[in-house]
């Protein structure tokens, strides 16, 4: 999940590791949080792998460490773009990440990325109409609590269903 977001920011233009890891958490959100000691090293067994070359860059009398997406990080981003989203703890936040960089993709693969993250979504649905339904079969007062949770995630998923719908009827009329 870091690679691709690294890789993915990368393929905009170079940057250092701090402004990976803000821009990292500010995709995940506020209580996700990322440290440095996941960012750097990760950085350097992509520079190891040949996915991105770093050097040192003196801004405003300070240096510092710039990394640039290489031919093979470029090639690598699009294996990891291509890649099914596994089901997970991750998942949304793939998803999120894949959302943020599909730029690079040809509008087919784009299309087919929100296709994929139509179908999980419609999915998480049937999941939360199931749990609703056996909850609601047994009438209690923890069941009512747990049944407005999964309303509010039923509610999510039906919103996220819109916005994929008008994100492709933009993406339609962009290309």
């Amino acid at each position: 999940m870091n690679e691709l977001f690294i890789l993915g920011e990368l393929m905009e233009e170079p940057q250092s590791g701090y402004d990976l890891r803000n821009a990292l958490q500010a995709s995940l959100g506020r209580h996700r949080k990322v440290s440095y000691g996941v960012i750097y090293p990760l950085l350097e067994k992509l520079e190891n792998d040949g996915f991105l070359d770093i050097t040192n860059v003196e801004s405003h009398g300070k240096n510092k460490k710039m990394a640039t997406i290489t031919e093979k990080g470029k090639e690598r981003f699009f294996v990891l773009m291509n890649m099914p989203v596994p089901s997970g703890a991750h998942t949304a936040d793939i998803y999120l990440i894949k959302l943020d960089v599909m730029q690079h993709l040809t509008l087919d693969e784009q299309m087919q990325l929100l296709d994929q993250f139509d179908q999980e979504q419609r999915e998480i649905i049937e999941d939360t109409q199931f749990a609703l339904k056996k909850l609601a079969e047994e009438n209690s007062k923890d069941h009512w609590y747990a049944s407005k949770r999964f309303e509010l995630r039923l509610q999510q998923a039906n919103v996220a269903i819109d916005w994929i719908k008008e994100f492709k009827h933009e993406l339609k009329k962009e290309w």
